[in-house]
């Protein structure tokens, strides 16, 4: 921000038509600059801190909640909770059914606007047994009207970085601008990324809901083969086991090789100490 602001009073001084006498001081352009940007640094700091700037401000708060709970039916309970969720103006964002030996578990996760939070939860819950409750607040004021007014600022800077582009005349002060606009750029996109995400999750509230259904114990056991044919089931696993042993003997026929030289070598070995010795 301080070269930025160097620059511009420089490019005002050479093009707004004045004399030469009321161009500034190398000095003089850096103490304007530093003098900018310290009330910049002000205002965005007045800006971040809403409750103690202007009580108007809005309050913004992320909330999150989650139920649990068993059912006799978890098809029944998914059908009852997707009957619910229009009258809130609630949607489900996410879902999964998972299966065990003794209970089938479904697991909802649902976005709901923040004045629907409460109701839909009492509605959910209606005539239920809970094994688990739990609700979340978090207040997320100053980190949304920071975020609001860091992207404000920098878009302003965008706009200065544009200005001295249009004025820029040689090669080197062009490719400078032009980096920290896109440093810029790049800066004001991930801001508002932050910022949408954080606005999504003010806007909308989630619930997870987790409920489950007990299942008896089914041992499953697959009926057993007759006897005529576990007789014909052995003969050929019998006959596959032959043919598999065949098959790595005849993978080992180098090594026979091997072992006929070496034991007619030392046939003759022995044969030949045999007729010295007589």
């Amino acid at each position: 921000m301080k070269t930025l602001t160097i620059l511009i009073v420089f490019l005002m001084a050479a093009c707004g038509g004045g004399s030469t006498d009321s161009k500034p001081s190398a000095s003089e352009a850096y103490a304007m600059a530093t003098e900018t940007e310290v009330s910049d640094l002000t205002t965005m700091r007045k800006v971040s801190s809403p409750q103690q700037s202007d009580p108007t401000f809005e309050k913004k708060v992320v909330k999150t909640g989650g139920l649990s709970y068993q059912v006799e039916s978890t098809q029944n309970e998914y059908q009852r909770i997707s009957s619910l969720l229009e009258q809130f103006e609630a949607y489900i964002s996410s879902e999964n059914e998972n299966k065990g030996y003794d209970r089938i578990n479904y697991n909802v996760s649902i976005k709901v606007p923040p004045q629907h939070f409460n109701p839909l939860i009492g509605a959910l819950t209606k005539d239920k047994k809970l094994d688990n409750r739990w609700v979340n607040t978090d207040d997320v004021t100053e980190r949304y009207y920071d975020l609001q007014s860091r992207i404000e600022n920098k878009k302003k800077l965008e706009e200065r970085y544009q200005e001295i582009l249009k004025k820029a005349e040689n090669v080197r002060d062009i490719l400078e601008v032009e980096r920290n606009l896109n440093q810029v750029r790049t800066e004001i996109e991930s801001l508002e990324g932050q910022f949408k995400l954080l606005s999504h999750r003010v806007n909308f509230s989630t619930i997870d809901i987790s409920f489950y259904e007990l299942v008896p114990y089914e041992l499953n056991q697959e009926p057993r083969p007759g006897f005529g044919t576990r007789i014909i089931n052995s003969i050929t696993a019998g006959w596959q086991g032959f043919l598999t042993f065949m098959v790595y003997l005849l993978a080992l026929w180098p090594f026979g090789i091997l072992a006929f030289i070496v034991v007619t070598i030392v046939k003759k070995i022995r044969a030949k100490r045999k007729k010295d010795d007589l």
